[in-house]
């Protein structure tokens, strides 16, 4: 095998790039993937047999670039895809500069998906997530084919929703609910979300919910805000429930509107090491259903544990 018989003097970088290659032939297979990954400029003029050998020495890192790009790729769909319940379409684009791609330096990463289902119930129409720069274990990518951070990677996604979605994603059970109004004795006290009757009005721009209370339905409407208040909540007694005329209803809707407001404008949805949080909003209704739009931002300080239900 020439390359296992180099020099020394090249092992270094010629090393990573046999056992990346022998990993790729016959370690991960089967995944359909699309890679950006930085090129070389190659001059458009032919060259003379007794000149490429220079050329061909530049072009050896666009070729280490490619294959380890190609394998962090795999890497991440195939952690996606054994996480996920369901799913249509899962992508990876990783764009690597040769000069830092085997030190574990690449960015940005973007991960596309579609149709993705949760075990837990957790569902959306799209996603797309992008980490502006991360950095990898390569001797772990490598010998333990996982994905390891050395620094936390910081970046920014979006996922549409439709109905059905939002209202699995407001009553998850990894979904911290709001704090408490009033006394928290009773098992009545504690505000819960209901999934069902979610409704998207995408010229209003308004998403309406609900949810239960002391005994009682509320009905929620939520609509993007401005900077200060990205998201814009306010809680009503809803018409069909049997309220106690003697109680004071509408401070109660004051309350309940402050605390969901606050939880939405700061929510932080934790999975396992990754941290998604609220960023912005808005509807559309273009397609064939109103789906509302969220922009997340988000925290990895390492990658959700394979066993992990979410």
């Amino acid at each position: 095998m020439p390359l296992m018989k180099s020099s020394i003097g090249a092992a270094r970088r010629h090393y990573y790039i046999f056992l990346l290659g022998i990993f790729l032939c016959h370690g991960i297979q089967g995944f359909q993937l699309s890679m950006v990954a930085s090129r070389t400029p190659m001059s458009r003029s032919p060259i003379p047999s007794s000149a490429k050998s220079p050329m061909s020495q530049r072009s050896q890192p666009a070729a280490s670039d490619r294959v380890t790009s190609t394998l962090i790729s795999q890497l991440a769909v195939g952690a996606l895809k054994l996480r996920l319940h369901s799913q249509t379409h899962v992508d990876c684009d990783v764009t690597a500069s040769p000069s830092t791609v085997l030190r574990g330096q690449i960015g940005p990463v973007t991960v596309k998906g579609r149709g993705w289902g949760s075990r837990l119930g957790l569902t959306c129409r799209v996603i797309e997530a992008t980490v502006d720069q991360c950095e990898l274990d390569m001797g772990r990518v490598v010998s333990k084919r996982k994905l390891v951070l050395n620094v936390p990677a910081e970046g920014r996604a979006m996922v549409a929703l439709n109905s059905d979605d939002f209202g699995k994603f407001i009553t998850h059970p990894l979904m911290k609910p709001p704090g408490i109004v009033g006394d928290a004795s009773e098992d009545d006290s504690r505000l819960e979300f209901m999934k069902e009757n979610v409704s998207l009005d995408a010229k209003t721009g308004i998403v309406t919910f609900f949810g239960t209370y002391l005994g009682q339905t509320w009905q929620f409407t939520l609509q993007r805000g401005s900077d200060e208040e990205k998201a814009l909540i306010k809680a009503s007694l809803h018409k069909s429930s049997q309220s106690d005329a003697n109680a004071d209803w509408e401070s109660v809707a004051r309350q309940l509107t402050e605390i969901t407001s606050k939880f939405f404008n700061e929510m932080v949805f934790e999975l396992d090491g990754t941290f998604l949080s609220f960023s912005d909003m808005m509807l559309t209704g273009k397609g064939q259903e109103p789906i509302i739009m969220l922009s997340l931002g988000i925290l990895v300080k390492k990658f959700p544990s394979p066993g992990l239900d979410f």
